[in-house]
């Protein structure tokens, strides 16, 4: 990783916490306003690790999906270092292994105050795997009133990187399967137990929701939907004393995707002529099985080469780590009042803010250019 650009996402991961902490009192100030005076969302504090009235330790549970490396894991960790009690779910048995490393690789330091986390099988692509661990979890934590499970946290997904035209449609539908459907499954699974003990479900999406580069449509489209459907099912579940939020990441890196993804380019660039069109953040190489056609040869081709020269640059350090998105999320477990979504990263709030105030075809306008579309 480049000194130069590990010392400046180090600086905007500062900026960010500290533009986190301003909101925070906004956020705080205008949600007591609105309970006290027009009698608005209730104040929670029971999603907070501490001690009880008669001095236990008090531990609440979150689950989180695909902690076998990533965001997911980096969440995972980052929650039990703060005394939560994690189940981490990973796909399969094979990568239960890779979180127990990541707890013996902890500094001592954090393991004096870190909480229990246990690695959990759920498959979020099988509904009967989804199932099975919910029953796990809460047969686990039955009657436990110092250990309830507060909050689910939705991470397990894909990013790809193809033009719309030429991805197979099994290849978009796979998005659809793991980055929508899946969060639906998980969250109807775990809500009779989430609606009894008052929670939380903390969906992670993208800034891809709200800012549409090319060659992003499958994934663009999919974390619109995510949101959309956490904006409007938040308010259906408020009666329950239920929240629901989003977190819409920047660019983020971490050990376990970065090399992912640089595997997927190598594979792309040798099946060039063979009809690869892009890839995905699991390692695949998206294609059409056989070679393209001149004109979207011509027009396709640089685009994505452009992709591949900001997602290198984005995993040697221009992008924010994996654990600046692990301390947002503990910002909406812990939050009193819950937002409806959470900005973490400097490209994610400067494309916010820039398509907020900017006209909307300079907007267009520049995107469009600087990915040659015009």
């Amino acid at each position: 990783m480049s000194g130069i650009l590990k010392a400046f996402t180090g600086v905007t991961v500062i900026l960010n916490r500290a533009l986190a902490w301003l909101d925070y009192g906004v956020h705080y100030a205008s949600g007591y306003i609105l309970y006290y005076v027009f009698h608005g969302m209730k104040p929670q504090t029971h999603t907070r690790p501490g001690k009880t009235s008669d001095g236990r330790v008090y531990s609440p549970s979150v689950v989180v999906t695909g902690a076998s490396e990533g965001i997911g894991l980096a969440t995972a960790l980052h929650l039990a270092s703060k005394g939560y009690n994690v189940f981490a779910g990973v796909k399969d048995k094979s990568e239960i292994q890779k979180v127990k490393d990541a707890v013996e690789n902890t500094p001592a330091s954090q393991r004096q105050t870190h909480g229990a986390l246990h690695a959990v099988v759920m498959d979020v692509l099988s509904q009967e795997s989804i199932n099975k661990c919910a029953c796990h979890v809460e047969s686990l934590l039955e009657g436990d009133t110092d250990r309830p499970l507060v909050a689910i946290i939705n991470n397990a997904g894909c990013c790809m990187i193809s033009p719309m035209e030429l991805t197979p449609e099994e290849d978009v539908r796979r998005v659809f399967e793991l980055d929508f459907w899946a969060y639906v499954a998980v969250i109807r699974a775990f809500l009779p137990i989430i609606k009894q003990n008052k929670g939380r479900f903390i969906n992670v999406g993208s800034y891809g929701s709200y800012v549409n580069p090319p060659l992003w449509v499958p994934y663009c489209a999919v974390k619109a939907a995510m949101e959309g459907m956490t904006r409007a099912w938040r308010m259906e579940l408020m009666p329950f004393g239920v929240g629901m939020t989003s977190i819409r990441p920047g660019w983020t890196r971490s050990g376990g995707i970065g090399p992912t993804i640089r595997g997927a380019w190598d594979k792309y660039f040798e099946s060039v002529e063979k009809g690869a069109i892009g890839v995905d953040s699991l390692g695949a190489v998206i294609s059409t099985g056989k070679p393209i056609g001149a004109a979207e040869e011509k027009i396709y081709r640089p685009m994505i080469e452009k992709w591949y020269n900001l997602t290198t640059l984005a995993a040697d350090g221009a992008a924010q780590p994996a654990e600046a998105v692990a301390a947002t999320v503990h910002d909406a477990l812990s939050d009193k009042f819950l937002l409806p979504y959470y900005t973490p990263g400097y490209d994610a709030l400067l494309g916010q803010a820039i398509r907020d105030l900017v006209p909307e075809s300079v907007f267009e306008y520049t995107e469009a250019k600087t990915f040659g579309c015009l």
